[in-house]
């Protein structure tokens, strides 16, 4: 990610807590962080089990790895 690319994440994020608050939500801070994709899709095949319980996506996990 780019210098450019994280203004403009920043300022999304400065304007979607400002929308937030608008509408009256009452929310914890919260805190982003940027990872690869390939972090992102072993948590959702193995961090979430109520999500991705079939085998299936195991599965096609590892073919991703494999290519």
């Amino acid at each position: 990610m780019n210098q450019e690319e994280q203004r403009q994440l920043e300022y999304a994020i400065d304007e979607i807590t400002e929308i937030a608050k608008g509408f009256g939500l009452d929310f914890y801070p919260m805190r982003y962080e940027i990872c690869p994709a390939e972090i992102i899709y072993t948590f959702g095949a193995y961090g979430m089990p109520t999500r991705y319980s079939h085998w299936s996506f195991g599965k096609r996990k590892n073919r991703t790895y494999e290519t």
